[in-house]
C-alpha cells in the first residue's frame, strides 16, 4: 500500500498487519471527523482529519524505528474518537469525561468491531495495543515529546501555514534516546517548541477557535438533553451528528449553527461576554541532546523560552471572555 502523506510524502506500507487495519471500518470512519473541530465550518484552507493524523503517527513511529506493534498501536490510537474531535472536551466538561462514557464508546468503537479479530489472526493482542501506557514513543506525559504530540504539530502547521523545508528539518532532527524522542540539536528543539506555543497561540487556543467550539457544543448539549442526540450518535462521523443538528427544527440549535462560519467576528472582553471557556492547556519543553552527551531540556538552556511558557500557563488559566459581535 502506497500512501502520499503530507507531511512525510510518498510512504509504502508493507505490514499486512497495517494494511488491514488501515483498511478496517473503525479506520475508516475517521476519514470522516476533522481535527478543526468546530473550525472545519469556519476557516478556509485544508483540513487534517483524524484518518490523517492516526496515519501520519504510524509513518513517524515507522521512521523512529518503532515496533510492528508500537506503529498498530499509534495507528489504533485515535480509533475510540468522538465527532468533532476536541469539541467533546466542551460538551461533558462538567463531568470531566465520566469513565462510564468512556467505556461504552470504547465497547462499542473497539471490541465490538473486525479490530480484535485483525489483530488476533497476526498474534497481537487487543488489551495491550490499546494501553498507551506500553508505548514510550507513542504517548508521553506533557511537557515531554512523543509520536502523537509531533505529528498533529507538524500536520496543522502545514495545514495552516503550508508545507515548508522547516517540516523535514525538523523530522530528520527527531531521534529516540533511552526510549524516548528527543531533538539531536538546541536551536532545532526551541524552534520546534517555538512553532509549537504559536500554533497554540494562532490555532489551538485563539480565542475564534474556542468561540467556535463553545458554540458547537452548547448546540450538541441542547440537542442530547431534548433527545435530538443521543450518545450513540457522538460514535458516528461528523457529517451524520452535523446534519441531525441542522435538521432537528430546534431555534435554539439553528443560531448556533448560523454562528459557525468564517464570518463569525468575537472580541475578548472581561467586562461584557457571552461565556467565559477555557482551552486544554497544550505545550512541550522537549529534550534535546547535547555536543557533549548530555540531555537538557529547551526551557533549562533557553529563559527566553522558560518566560514564554510562563506566559503562555497564565493565557490559558486565564481563558477567553467571549462576546460575539458579529456572524
Amino acid at each position: 500500500m502506497e500512501i502520499n502523506d503530507k507531511v512525510y510524502g510518498l510512504v509504502t506500507i508493507d505490514e499486512p498487519v497495517l494494511v488491514e487495519l488501515i483498511k478496517s471500518k473503525p479506520l475508516q470512519r475517521l476519514n470522516g471527523i476533522h481535527q478543526l473541530g468546530a473550525s472545519q465550518y469556519a476557516i478556509r484552507g485544508e483540513s487534517v482529519t483524524r484518518y490523517d493524523h492516526s496515519v501520519g503517527v504510524m509513518i513517524l513511529l515507522s521512521k523512529l524505528g518503532a515496533s510492528t506493534e508500537e506503529q498498530i498501536a499509534g495507528l489504533l490510537h485515535d480509533t475510540p474518537h468522538t465527532a468533532f474531535s476536541h469539541v467533546i472536551d466542551f460538551v461533558f466538561k462538567e463531568n470531566n469525561h465520566n469513565q462510564e462514557f468512556h467505556e461504552k464508546f470504547y465497547e462499542k468503537i473497539i471490541v465490538q468491531s473486525e479490530i480484535p479479530r485483525i489483530l488476533k489472526k497476526y498474534d497481537f493482542d487487543v488489551n495491550r495495543i490499546l494501553d498507551d501506557s506500553n508505548f514510550p514513543l507513542l504517548e508521553r506525559n506533557l511537557p515531554d515529546l512523543c509520536a502523537d504530540r509531533i505529528d498533529y504539530t507538524l500536520r496543522d502547521m502545514t495545514a495552516y501555514y503550508g508545507f515548508s523545508d522547516k517540516i523535514n528539518e525538523y523530522i530528520s532532527s527527531f531521534v529516540v534516546y533511552d526510549n524516548e524522542i528527543i531533538v539531536n540539536n538546541a536551536a532545532i528543539a526551541k524552534k520546534f517548541a517555538e512553532d509549537n506555543l504559536q500554533m497554540n497561540k494562532e490555532v489551538w487556543s485563539h480565542p475564534r477557535e474556542v468561540a467556535l467550539f463553545q458554540i458547537l457544543a452548547d448546540a450538541i448539549k441542547i440537542a442530547m438533553d431534548d433527545g435530538i442526540l443521543t450518545e450513540n450518535d457522538l460514535f458516528e462521523d461528523d457529517l451524520s451528528v452535523y446534519t441531525k443538528l441542522k435538521e432537528s427544527g430546534n431555534k435554539l440549535i439553528t443560531q448556533k449553527l448560523s454562528m459557525l462560519n468564517p464570518n463569525l467576528n468575537i472580541i475578548d472582553n472581561p467586562d461584557d461576554f457571552d461565556f467565559h471557556s477555557i482551552n486544554k492547556l497544550r505545550y512541550i519543553n522537549p529534550k534535546y541532546l547535547g555536543p557533549d552527551g548530555s540531555v537538557n531540556r529547551v526551557a533549562d538552556t533557553f529563559k527566553d523560552y522558560s518566560e514564554k511558557l510562563v506566559a503562555h500557563k497564565k493565557w490559558i488559566e486565564r481563558g477567553h471572555f467571549v462576546k460575539v459581535v458579529s456572524y
